[in-house]
């Protein structure tokens, strides 16, 4: 079905550049499109293909439009308009009405004379199919089941009795709604049925993926508010409740009467434990463990990043050690407190050998809190720029980490539809970590009235675009010390590879206060 550009501007109110009269007929990537067809760029990485591609128009930012070389649409979400224009060229098309010869239906049903019951499908008794429902080949509808108006069911889905789904509701094949939860009493070693009771209630406008399974609730009913998204193989178990415009991806599983909020996003392979709340606008990423509840809005992680197996296997063997080091630990703060006579003279310089620290006080432990960081920095939310220190060899080199999270403040206005860390920000926190290891020389501790100044970059270079969820490892180096300044070399790393690199230059600067 081909549309003239204008009309495609009018419809998903885009700004345009060009000819109005282009026909368009499809939809394509960037770098496979050909002349009839329109095209759009809404992540920086697929940049390189805009000078090259071979469609007739591109939908782009504002900020892109310059580079496009054909007619463009301009908007403020390409990604969404590009979606909207799928949608008018690539239609789904209407389904002839009616009841398949072959599907078997119970003759106290109420289905309406518009929709459309596939072969091989059953309907129980009691169900209810409204307007312009398509039931695909393969499906069972349950005994007192309801179907809302326009909602698609593809094949081979199963709503188990009582089930109720919205209008607009699209639920892909083998998927299954309204199946017993896992609910089972313990009768000295034997497991004991519990009979469930509930319903499982999907609201209008939600798409659940293939294989996916909702159970019903034990007492009260299992709830998907409207517009949730469900990617495929999820588990929802009994009595959870998904609020409104909530996205999950692939093989989340969700506990028994798990309360999760509104417009939240669960990565795929995520966990949430049973009886847990969790609030609105909470965003999990993949394959976290959720054993609590979240009660503040934000970006929410748990789990090992993936890393080369030797340091995997080195980290793992550090890990069993925890306990122990935690318990010599304590044990060292206990003596030192217990025994102020033991801080004079040797005693007090092996203590703090001990403890990881030299005799001016500068740490020699292998991890430097964000508190201890504070302490060696001045700035503050939102330009503290380092997390964690990982390491340090005090006068020689530091390694500190700085987690990017989609809550960054600069993400609002660089890009807010392709989120990027400035390289200047990155340079930044460089510089942080080059301070925290000057500070952190002997001789040179911090106070009220000194700071490190950072006053001299040479031979920065960007290798890497550095998003949302990505940790920078950052590594700086002396290679020259002098009284009253400092020269770095310095690199920002993502896992393996290298974000950029420079050389910097601090001095030392007593305030007059």
């Amino acid at each position: 079905m081909a549309w003239r550009l204008g009309e495609l501007a009018d419809r998903v109110g885009a700004g345009l550049i060009g000819d109005p009269d282009i026909e368009i007929d499809s939809v394509a990537s960037l770098q496979h499109a050909r002349p009839g067809t329109i095209s759009f760029l809404a992540n920086c990485r697929y940049k390189q293909y805009l000078k090259q591609t071979r469609a007739s128009a591109v939908i782009v930012s504002r900020e892109d439009v310059d580079e496009c070389p054909t007619a463009a649409l301009i908007s403020n979400n390409p990604y969404l308009a590009f979606a909207k224009v799928a949608v008018l060229l690539h239609p789904q098309p209407p389904e002839p009405p009616g009841i398949h010869p072959t599907s078997v239906v119970a003759p106290n049903c109420n289905i309406d004379a518009t929709a459309t019951i596939g072969a091989q499908t059953v309907v129980e008794a009691g169900a209810v199919i409204g307007p312009h429902v398509f039931v695909g080949p393969g499906c069972i509808i349950g005994r007192g089941c309801k179907v809302g108006e326009s909602s698609r069911l593809i094949a081979r889905v199963t709503l188990c009795n009582r089930s109720v789904l919205g209008r607009r509701v699209i639920v892909h094949p083998g998927a299954v709604i309204g199946s017993d939860g896992f609910g089972l009493a313990n009768d000295n070693g034997a497991w004991f049925k519990i009979p469930q009771r509930g319903r499982a209630v999907i609201g209008d406008d939600v798409e659940i993926g293939a294989n996916t399974t909702i159970d019903c609730g034990t007492l009260e009913d299992t709830v998907v508010e409207e517009g949730v998204k469900l990617d495929n193989q999820i588990q929802i178990a009994h009595n959870v409740r998904i609020g409104a415009h909530t996205a999950m991806a692939g093989c989340v599983g969700v506990a028994g009467s798990a309360r999760i909020g509104r417009h939240c996003t669960i990565g795929g392979a995520a966990g949430i434990e049973g009886h847990l709340d969790i609030a609105d606008h909470v965003h999990i990423t993949g394959m976290s463990k959720v054993s609590k509840s979240i009660t503040r809005p934000g970006t929410y992680t748990s789990g090992t990043p993936l890393e080369p197996n030797g340091r995997w296997l080195k980290n793992s063997v550090r890990f069993r050690n925890l306990d122990e080091l935690a318990r010599k630990i304590a044990a060292l703060e206990k003596k030192l407190k217990d025994s102020p006579q033991a801080v004079a003279g040797r005693s007090f310089s092996a203590a703090r050998q001990a403890a990881g620290l030299s005799n001016d006080g500068v740490a020699h432990l292998e991890m430097i809190s964000i508190r201890e960081v504070m302490k060696y920095l001045p700035h503050r939310y939102p330009f503290l720029l380092i997390d964690r220190v990982l390491d340090c060899r005090p006068g020689e080199w530091l390694t500190a980490v700085k987690n990017v999270t989609m809550n960054e403040p600069f993400f609002q206005g660089h890009f807010p539809q392709s989120p990027l860390m400035p390289g200047v920000l990155i340079l930044e926190a460089l510089a942080q970590a080059a301070g925290v290891l000057a500070f952190n020389t002997p001789g040179h501790r911090p106070n009220n009235n000194s700071l490190y100044l950072f006053v001299g970059i040479d031979k920065a270079r960007f290798k890497r675009l550095v998003e949302p969820g990505d940790q920078l490892t950052l590594h700086v180096q002396f290679t020259r010390k002098r009284n009253g300044y400092g020269l770095f070399h310095a690199t920002a790393k993502v896992g393996d590879e290298l974000a950029a690199s420079a050389d910097l230059m601090c001095v030392f600067k007593e305030l007059n206060r």
